[in-house]
């Protein structure tokens, strides 16, 4: 484990405690149990607040708008740099840690104070525009009504394949994304990204950290080779502690001659999305959409597929767009974690899936009409446990699978708890 760092800057120490104070007043206004923050977020913030107070200054505009206290107090301290960003890249930070122990809520909560209280921008908007007329859309985390900058790393290695590609010429143009991460990027200062895996996206982080940003980032894993390969070794905390979420994977489960057992079993509009069939279902208590577990792990969609269409169909239906407080329910059907033990598509979809409903602030029921679904911890663990021991599969998609299934385990708790207030 990471020990908390220890800054002796009479004026680092300051901005610390500014900081520090700003967290705990998002997290108390969140609703946030703020005795679960400890020495180790207290230590990220001192790190964030060291890299802020030596970080070179940003050139000012014309008709500058008046500084924040935190670009005071970056400012007082950085005229003591040489004006030039560092050359050596800042060592991104990463909180690891299994799921549900508040990473990524605490990165939330952080976001939410450099934003809110100290007036760092967040120039990431949800139509992201290219030469005055190439669009790309990215879905914002809300978090107490609020978008986030946080994104996901492949979201944000998307955001730079975007920018880095040259429509003319069908090939990607390093200076291109370069200038993108200084003009746009840069002037946020800290950038902050979750799923930080092992494998596949990490390599987005250099090209972040290469220009002076300091990358705030959290993961279920505890390694990143591609990250030491790339000369740019994380500074890693490990957090622990109980999950900061509310409710239990079993809650999940419905049982015959519930109220929850009837709906599933109530006629409504019906439609297909992709190759996915799906059921409408309007009550008093708020609206329900059921479609079946086998055939969503299957249709062709991941997170921001998802997204759309929960989004689009409550939009339909209501008339107004849908905010984290609706209530907005997924009755999932014939569920069984035996078909997922070998399907690791299917694991990734169904990851994607609660990943989606969770972003939207969505509630999640599951049921199977001829067994009651095993939804309990120990379940899970033995689906671990069989996709560890099965043999010919690549360790790599074993261990996305296993990742995969950690976060749903958190989630589904999640959602459950939503479906049932």
């Amino acid at each position: 484990m990471s020990h908390p760092s220890i800054h002796h800057d009479p004026l680092v120490d300051h901005l610390t405690q500014q900081l520090w104070q700003n967290v705990m007043a998002v997290a108390q206004t969140a609703g946030l149990d703020t005795s679960k923050f400890t020495a180790i977020h207290r230590a990220v913030v001192a790190d964030v607040a060291a890299y802020l107070a030596t970080a070179a200054p940003m050139p000012q505009p014309a008709d500058p708008s008046p500084p924040s206290r935190l670009s005071q107090w970056v400012s007082r301290v950085a005229g003591r740099s040489n004006g030039h960003l560092p050359p050596t890249p800042t060592p991104p930070i990463i909180l690891c840690g299994e799921p549900g122990t508040g990473k990524t809520t605490f990165l939330y909560v952080l976001d939410m104070a450099l934003r809110q209280k100290h007036g760092l921008p967040d120039n990431i908007r949800p139509k992201m525009v290219k030469q005055g007329q190439f669009v790309y859309t990215v879905e914002k985390r809300p978090f107490c009504g609020t978008p986030l900058s946080l994104l996901s790393v492949k979201k944000w290695a998307r955001l730079l394949h975007f920018y880095a590609w040259d429509t003319t010429s069908h090939r990607l143009r390093q200076t291109d994304q370069d200038a993108f991460i200084q003009n746009t990027l840069l002037p946020m200062r800290v950038i902050f990204a979750d799923e930080v895996e092992m494998v596949g996206y990490s390599p987005t982080i250099p090209d972040l950290v290469a220009q002076g940003l300091l990358l705030v980032g959290s993961s279920n894993q505890y390694e990143f080779a591609q990250l030491v390969r790339e000369s740019v070794p994380p500074k890693i905390y490990t957090v622990t502690g109980d999950d900061m979420r509310l409710g239990n994977p079993d809650d999940a489960a419905v049982l015959p001659g519930s109220e929850l057992w009837r709906l599933f079993e109530l006629g409504g509009e019906t439609a297909v999305y992709e190759t996915l069939p799906y059921k409408i279902i309007q009550q008093p208590s708020g609206l329900y959409l059921h479609f079946n577990f086998d055939e969503a792990i299957r249709a062709p969609l991941l997170e921001p597929e998802w997204v759309q269409f929960l989004r689009r169909v409550y939009t339909q239906i209501t008339y107004v767009p849908l905010q984290p407080e609706a209530h907005y329910t997924l009755l999932l059907d014939h569920f069984s974690l035996e078909t997922l033990q070998t399907n690791y598509n299917g694991i990734l979809r169904l990851v994607a899936l609660f990943d989606a409903i969770e972003q939207l602030g969505m509630g999640a029921v599951i049921r199977h009409p001829t067994q009651p679904p095993d939804l309990s911890r120990t379940a899970f663990a033995r689906l671990k446990t069989t996709i560890q021991n099965q043999r010919g599969v690549d360790i790599d998609i074993k261990q996305r699978a296993l990742v995969g299934v950690g976060r749903c385990i958190s989630r589904l708790g999640q959602a459950a708890h939503r479906a049932q207030r």
